[in-house]
């Protein structure tokens, strides 16, 4: 075999492979650490998004209280008003009111019991 003219003398390839492996060390290492940082930050943006998530909850749900007291009050006065309407288009019968008109005049007068005769049929 020919002799090689571009050998190096055997302490600068020990030297040069430790060179290669000192870089690939210094690779993993800055590798590493980029992880560690993006894992940071990662964790950052997850913290934030729940807490942002959490605000909103809360937001909404005192939203969604307040105006659901203020339809149930709504709600109340509408049944109100309705109970009201009701009752006012349910006027008493002609019997009903006429015994109203003999006990109050009944009252007035003094007589414990309208007689029959005072009574208007």
């Amino acid at each position: 075999m020919p002799e090689r003219r571009d050998a190096q003398p055997p302490g600068s390839a020990a030297e040069a492979v430790e060179r290669v492996l000192r870089a690939e060390r210094e690779a993993e290492a800055s590798l590493a650490q980029a992880r560690q940082v993006a894992a940071a930050g990662l964790e950052r943006a997850r913290t934030d998004a729940l807490a942002t998530v959490n605000r909103a909850l809360e937001r909404s749900s005192r939203w969604q209280q307040a105006h659901g007291a203020a339809l149930a009050g709504r709600v109340e006065g509408l049944r109100a008003q309705a109970d009201a309407s009701a009752h006012a288009l349910r006027a008493p019968d002609p019997t009903t009111i006429r015994a109203a008109v003999d006990r109050i005049a009944a009252r007035l007068t003094g007589a414990t019991e309208a007689d029959a005769d005072d009574v208007a049929p």
